[in-house]
């Protein structure tokens, strides 16, 4: 699950006013008598509440919303709800799973009514999105007690305007899949270790054997962060990308591309990384290694010969990370609850388990320290030993997509500037100028 997209241009626009806030005000009472008995039900009503609070006991019933998980782990889903509800008799958990192409739509129109579902699955960009609307729980205080179980770098994901909306719940960070065959036959014995050495190699590598080396992938902006070049600023509200750095990073590979190094038809996603792979028309792949297998699907032969290795380093020394979310709505008439069961489904027991049925990482270090994750470190199989690399890359993990609810806006303003500088010839800096002037605007 490299990377989840949700950029229809409507967002916005359906989520103002999304959450309706409903005050009930219970009107007098005709008589005295009416009022007594009115008075007494208060009363009642209101020691049994501080009855619940002082005994911890939870009620309610709450809808837990997940994102085309269904069929394929309705067993797994209906363990966590029985388990959970074993443990709070008094809650309900209703599981409803929506296809990935609906959930817009769903979220948004339930945020229209004040009827969103409790507990919801989303993507990271529309957690930033609907978050800065006020529609989400800020978790920030409200899982205040199971912060520190999660990896640093990846607790602030569900982060929008300096709070964060979501817990991290099923993740990927990459790993490297790489063809020995075609490494050997331009003299090299091992695959790159960092972005700066594979640039080196990919020269070679080209000249050899026909092949290329490193790419610019589609989603290059993240090698802005890799290299240690903020996209905003700290606060959130301008670029921050417009530095020498930047600019020089750009001018590199304007140069690889003249060179011939790496197609532009890859960046611009209108061809797939796997099946050059598999064709043996690139040396290696760094992507996460759930995805590994696509070659063997395509190329057995290929996927058999190929070897894993951990993921390219830039000069940050960190890798990206974007998990999928658990949030809760700040409508639930459960909240309590709600947040409870978000706490619950992203613990490290029910994330190690459900990394292991669905070849995914936990973003839970205590999960990640399980042997399951350690045992592919010496496997020959390209996918096993890619999760090992993998989930030891967590540590040194951060999701790298800006805080900002107007993300794919931001995204897609580097990717058009950084196209002016491959086929127009613009001058690095002034792309980069012209593009801190667009994100500002946005940011206003």
């Amino acid at each position: 699950m490299e990377k989840f997209k949700m950029n229809k241009i409507f967002l916005l626009l359906l989520i103002l006013g999304s959450i309706l806030v409903i005050v009930t005000a219970c009107s007098g009472a005709e008589d005295t008598n009416a009022d007594t008995d009115n008075s007494k039900e208060t009363n009642e009503s209101e020691s049994e509440g501080t009855n619940e609070e002082a005994s911890g006991e939870l009620s309610g019933e709450i809808e837990f919303m997940t994102i085309s998980l269904s069929p394929t782990f309705d067993e797994y889903l209906n363990g966590v709800k029985a388990a959970f509800e074993a443990e709070h008799p008094g809650v309900t958990v209703e599981l409803r799973d929506v296809p990935f192409d609906q959930v817009e739509q769903i979220v948004l129109t339930s945020a229209s009514s004040g009827n969103m579902p409790d507990v919801m699955n989303l993507n990271t960009e529309f957690v930033k999105k609907i978050g800065a609307n006020g529609a989400l729980v800020n978790m920030d205080e409200a899982a205040a007690d199971v912060k520190d179980t999660f990896y640093e770098g990846l607790w602030e994901t569900g982060g929008v305007n300096g709070t964060v909306y979501a817990l991290p719940w099923y993740t990927t960070t990459s790993g490297l899949i790489y063809n020995p065959e075609l490494l050997e036959k331009a003299g090299f014995d091992a695959p790159p270790a960092t972005y700066e050495e594979a640039w080196e190699m990919s020269a070679t590598i080209l000249e050899k054997t026909g092949a290329y080396g490193e790419v610019i992938a589609p989603d290059m902006q993240l090698l802005f962060p890799k290299n240690g070049i903020d996209i905003l600023n700290e606060d959130y509200t301008a670029a921050a990308f417009n530095t020498p750095e930047a600019a020089e990073l750009w001018a590199s590979f304007k140069e690889y591309y003249d060179q011939g190094l790496y197609p532009l038809d890859i960046m611009l996603n209108q061809v797939s990384l796997a099946e050059l792979y598999a064709q043996e028309k690139v040396a290696w792949w760094g992507t996460g290694p759930q995805l590994f297998r696509q070659v063997n699907d395509i190329a057995p032969e290929v996927y058999e010969k190929s070897l894993a290795g951990p993921p390219l380093e830039g000069e940050a020394g960190k890798q990206h990370a974007n998990p999928m979310n658990i949030a809760v709505a700040e409508s639930s008439e459960s909240k309590e609850a709600a947040i409870e069961f978000a706490k619950f489904v992203t613990n490290a027991d029910n994330q190690l388990e459900f990394g292991k049925l669905a070849s995914v990482l936990p973003p839970v270090e205590e999960a990640v320290n399980d042997p399951f994750f350690e045992e592919g470190a010496e496997s020959e199989d390209a996918t096993i030993r890619g999760r090992y690399y993998a989930a030891q890359s967590l540590a040194a993990a951060v999701n790298m997509t800006p805080a900002t609810e107007h993300v794919s806006a931001v995204n897609e303003i580097i990717h058009t500037a950084f196209q002016r500088v491959i086929l127009e010839d613009v001058d690095p800096a002034d792309a980069l100028a012209d593009a801190e002037a667009e994100v500002n605007s946005l940011l206003q």
